[in-house]
């Protein structure tokens, strides 16, 4: 038999097997990269799941809401402009680039023309 060696938590131990057991995970996402674009992308995106989910558990503790709003306004108008650029990029070089479904939700619950305005908060 195959045994995972756990850690001292009982999680597995970091190696092949914790990779394993987290690609298993059903909120995580398996990125190929092909080139250091892509991991400099991916370490980007570990480190903003981790902020803004600190950022979120913060709101009306230490973050009052308009700079939360602040804050996620910029976030979102940064990522927009990411899709759009790779949309760009994309049609350069032949590729049809897929919005991400978020994005495309967010347009289309918003009735934005353009992405460039980030999402408001209702009140």
């Amino acid at each position: 038999m195959n045994e995972t060696k756990k850690g001292d938590n009982g999680t597995p131990a970091k190696g092949k097997d914790y990779f394993v057991e987290m690609a298993k995970h059903p909120r995580s996402r398996v990125i190929m990269a092909n080139t250091s674009d892509t991991y400099m992308m991916a370490d980007i995106t570990r480190q903003s799941d981790i902020i803004i989910s600190r950022l979120r558990d913060e709101l009306m503790r230490s973050i009052d809401i308009e700079d939360f709003t602040g804050y996620m306004d910029e976030y979102y108008k940064i990522i927009f402009s990411l899709e759009d650029h790779l949309q760009f990029i994309g049609a350069k070089v032949g590729i049809d680039y897929r919005q991400s479904r978020t994005y495309k939700s967010i347009k289309k619950n918003r009735n934005q023309a353009s992405p460039e305005s980030p999402p408001q908060t209702e009140s």
